[in-house]
């Protein structure tokens, strides 16, 4: 056996009973939403595909339970089945590896009545579970139906109690609960009741957390802040009744807590005199993590862990519909002779009359003796290693294929569910927490397919109505909470699936209005509610978008306050007099068209990602407009006075760090009297490491015709002095090649400022371009540029028949005779949309092994742009270079459109596919138009498939 081999995980179980699911259309899923009001909770679950609603009572149980099931007792008194969840609790909570498994006889039906004598009827004195007399003079072990009866009955009793023994003189009426993170039904119990609750969560809950240290690491999320719990008891002592310990932590995304942090809480509790409480509903999951993740147990077994973990409290409730892998049952148990019993004397009685007036006799509570053998034989199951190892793993395969997938999870994932990350998820969509768009996101995952979730942010914890502080604290997550043994991997693969469908046009999601039962505790069950469609144009000015989008951006590649104040000073000098225009639904043909991006905005943005390091440079490309009162803008001589005057408004404003004595050298070259073409001069900014950097990008062809434009730019290098620079382009070019643009850095420091001319290439192959860049730049590698345009290009080395492929050449004057080269790919050309591009795109990751914080920068950076479906167009994307530097380095950077119009109505005509000889790849090159708005372009079909 090798060590990989070593390392497989084996299957924990075996399927031997299936349940058929029933079909439904999105209509009927559609209108049976509107009947039940958009709640979640009232729609029927035998309409639902995968129901990820709640993990509670929703487990198929393991053969063994059906067997026990079988030996259920429904004697109304003392039935066998309490006596064996009694004894269990003894077993899993406090003997470690020392079980005596006395359910096993019952199962059997061997007893006899010194079996009963010796075992059942055995006393047990100060622990969790009386036994014999004891459980009848000092009752503590409680049996309800669920776990949130069993909060009820503690925080109900402990009140009551309270209530009638008043405080001394000076002291205060213990008055506060605090936790590491009360769940709904926890919270709720307790503050009908008057209790104050206090959250104290470890920081860093929504911190991102690499995929590849999800298995060999664990920051214990759900831990309790310590310190903060500690401040807050020394600034109000006497005031808090108990700590509560919520294990795993249910609140916070269902993360564990270490034992170090249970230890570190008991200690707290014992030095302030504080009974100690679990929230225990899932305490198998919380010792799994405990033993894969914290080193000093990694020997130990998961009783002997569970053990420990219960050696520190004072009581627990838990649901046994959970980690007992029932359909129902909870039970309360806290230590006879300690501090709880000691601070509220009397409460075992008081708790086992008021057991018997809510829920029924104290030896069934509320339970069938069925529930009771099933939930006994639940209790041993789930604390099988085998077990467990299967259910995290199951967990955790869910939340790396969402990661794989660029859906953005809370990591890493906790035991029982995985949650999105809905901040994340909408970054870039301007949703605010009030509007409720993660219940939007749950009502279409079950409209259009079939999936149920559960919001677990500010609806579910009522943002609106709570003060500023708490706000802060309430995390905006959906819940996927995976049921336990019923889910294959297809039900997974089905979920991500949707899960990426949804996520690629969360800008269509519904935001949400409640219309009934607003003010209602645990709200989210009964309340009635309705989508709010959101509008999906831009209403604002051509500034206002910019500016919202460069925030979005800056805030994507992780730039400092300071910078991202510099780039909306650049955007309001850049489109000081024409930006308060508001953007039109369709793109205004009366007026000049700009080619600037390939939605024709007359901006574009840019973002370089470093391969290796995943460093961001974030930049602008703009073209200056005339404003509505400057004429109807149509003539290129009007728009190069514009350019002429916003490189003067720059000049003034960076006099320091800009010159324009070159620019001026050679203004006259590119700026004729009666220009031509589609653009005169565009202005590109970069919020450099350095400072702004400026560069202006000027139109050879402005005079119309190849040679004029070879000429205009031979003269512009003899005039900065780099002819010879020129030549060594110039001497590759062939027949199909063009000068297309020619840029010219505008820094003071002439030394650096570099002068970049942009070569395009007719029916290029990948290795045709390759070959130009080893004869130009000393760094460039062949290899690495044919696998980037091929991967581009969606399999194909070319010819590329669509639009042109670009190289451009940087030259500067301190390293005469050597050039930076990067080749620029048309990619919304040559792919069908913005989702093929992404995918595209990962490719490249993988094989170029680009760093997590490249992959992260990538997918927020189009976040922060997107305002429609990715398989809409037009894209985004517009192009994605490969720059190549010295020493191997290399960067990428993709060119996006603010996709500021209205998606144009499309009419796709094929022209003759193109096939390359080299390895077969066809190429179908689709020409559109737009309604007469004069957008145009094109969509390709790779290896035979046509993208429409």
């Amino acid at each position: 056996m090798t060590s990989s081999d070593s390392a497989l995980s084996p299957p924990s179980h075996q399927a031997l009973v299936v349940r058929a699911l029933l079909r439904t259309s999105v209509q009927e899923r559609k209108e049976i939403l509107e009947d039940v009001e958009y709640n979640i909770f009232a729609f029927p679950a035998g309409l639902v595909t995968c129901d990820y609603l709640s993990d509670s009572g929703t487990s198929a149980m393991t053969d063994v339970q059906w067997a026990a099931l079988i030996r259920g007792d429904e004697s109304y008194g003392r039935n066998w089945g309490y006596y064996c969840l009694l004894d269990t609790f003894r077993d899993i909570f406090e003997r470690g590896g020392n079980r005596l498994y006395a359910f096993h006889t019952i199962l059997a039906g061997t007893t006899t009545n010194e079996f009963y004598r010796s075992k059942l009827l055995k006393p047990y004195k100060d622990s969790f579970v009386n036994g014999g007399p004891h459980q009848l003079e000092s009752p503590n072990f409680f049996i309800v139906p669920q776990g949130r009866c069993a909060e009820f009955l503690l925080f109900s009793t402990v009140k009551e109690v309270m209530s009638e023994s008043p405080p001394a003189e000076n002291e205060s009426v213990p008055s506060v609960v605090i936790s590491n993170g009360f769940f709904d039904t926890t919270g709720a119990n307790a503050a009908a009741v008057g209790f104050v609750l206090e959250t104290f969560t470890q920081p860093g809950l929504t911190d991102p957390f690499p995929e590849h240290l999800f298995d060999r690491q664990n920051l214990f999320k759900g831990n309790m802040d310590i310190a903060a719990a500690e401040l807050y008891l020394d600034e109000h002592p006497g005031q808090v009744a108990l700590i509560l310990l919520t294990i795993t932590n249910n609140w916070a995304a269902g993360q564990p807590v270490s034992m170090a942090n249970i230890r570190a809480a008991a200690e707290l509790a014992r030095r302030k005199s504080i009974p100690l409480f679990f929230d225990a509903c899932r305490f198998a999951e919380n010792a799994w993590f405990i033993h894969a993740f914290e080193a000093e147990y990694s020997n130990k077994s998961i009783p002997e862990i569970v053990q420990e973990m219960f050696s520190y409290a004072d009581g627990f409730t838990i649901s046994l519909k959970k980690d007992g892998l029932a359909n129902m049952g909870g039970v309360l148990c806290f230590r006879d002779e300690a501090l709880f019993t000691r601070r509220y004397k009397g409460i075992g009685l008081r708790l086992k009359e008021r057991q018997i007036l809510f829920y029924g006799n104290d030896s069934y509570g509320g339970m069938s003796g069925r529930d009771l053998m099933t939930a006994v034989a639940g209790l041993y199951e789930v604390t099988k290693e085998s077990y467990l190892r299967n259910r995290i793993g199951q967990v955790r395969s869910f939340a790396q294929k969402l990661r794989a997938n660029g859906i953005p999870i809370l990591s890493p994932p906790g035991g029982h569910a995985v949650y999105l990350e809905m901040n994340e998820f909408f970054y870039g969509c301007d949703r605010q927490p009030g509007d409720f768009a993660s219940v939007g996101f749950t009502l279409e995952l079950l409209k259009e397919y079939g999936i149920r979730a559960a919001e677990a942010g500010p609806f579910g914890w009522q943002w609106d109505k709570q003060t500023p502080e708490n706000r802060g604290k309430i995390p905006n997550l959906v819940r996927f909470a995976v049921p336990r043994h019923v889910f294959s991997d297809e039900h997974i693969n089905y979920t991500v699936a949707a899960i990426k469908q949804l996520y690629n046009r969360r800008h269509t999601i519904p935001n949400v209005e409640i219309t009934r039962g607003r003010d209602m505790r645990l709200r989210h069950f009964s309340c009635g509610m309705r989508p709010i469609a959101v509008a999906q144009r831009v209403t604002g000015s051509y500034l206002d978008e910019a500016k919202r989008q460069m925030l979005h951006l800056s805030s994507a590649v992780g730039l400092d306050a300071t910078k991202r104040n510099d780039l909306v000073d650049v955007l309001e000098l850049t489109m000081s007099d024409w930006g308060q225009a508001l953007v039109p639904e369709r793109i205004n043909t009366s007026r000049w068209v700009s080619h600037v991006s390939n939605d024709h905005s007359p901006f574009e943005y840019s973002v370089v990602l470093d391969q290796k390091t995943g460093e961001a440079e974030l930049r602008f490309l703009i073209e200056a407009q005339l404003s509505d009162r400057e004429g109807d803008g149509n003539f290129l001589s009007q728009l190069q006075e514009k350019a002429l005057q916003l490189t003067g408004k720059i000049a003034d404003k960076y006099n320091t760090a800009i010159s324009l004595d070159r620019f001026n050298l050679i203004r006259d070259l590119f700026m004729p009297a009666n220009p031509e073409g589609k653009f005169s001069a565009w202005h590109s900014y970069a919020a450099g490491k350095n400072g702004p950097e400026w560069k202006v990008y000027f139109n050879p062809c402005v005079v119309p015709g190849r040679d004029k434009a070879l000429a205009a730019t031979r003269t512009a290098f003899e005039r900065l002095g780099m002819a010879d620079m020129w030549q060594l382009v110039e001497k590759t070019l062939t027949p199909g090649e063009s000068v297309i643009y020619f840029s010219l850095d505008l820094s003071s420091d002439v030394g650096h400022a570099r002068v970049k001319v942009y070569i395009s290439h007719h029916s290029a192959t990948a290795s045709a371009i390759a070959q130009k860049h080893v004869a130009l730049c000393p760094h460039a590698d062949a290899y690495e540029i044919q696998r980037f345009c091929e991967t581009m290009a969606g399999g194909s080395l070319g010819p590329y028949e669509g639009k042109l492929l670009l190289s451009c050449f940087a030259f500067t004057t301190r390293a005469p005779g050597q050039s930076e080269g990067t080749v620029h790919f048309p990619v919304d050309a040559y792919a069908a949309d913005d989702e093929e591009v992404g995918q595209r795109v990962e490719r490249y990751m993988a094989a170029v092994d680009a760093a997590p914080l490249y992959r992260q920068r990538y997918g927020r950076v189009i976040s922060a742009v997107q305002r429609r479906s990715l398989d809409q167009r037009p894209c985004i994307h517009s192009w994605v270079s490969l720059k190549q530097k010295a020493g191997g380095r290399q960067s990428n950077t993709f060119y996006l459109s603010p996709v500021l119009f209205a998606a144009p109505s499309l009419d796709l005509s094929p022209i003759n596919p193109i096939t390359n000889g080299a390895n077969g790849a066809t190429i179908n090159v689709y020409v559109y138009g737009a309604d007469g708005n004069g957008y145009f372009g094109a969509v390709t079909s790779i290896g035979g498939f046509r993208y429409l």
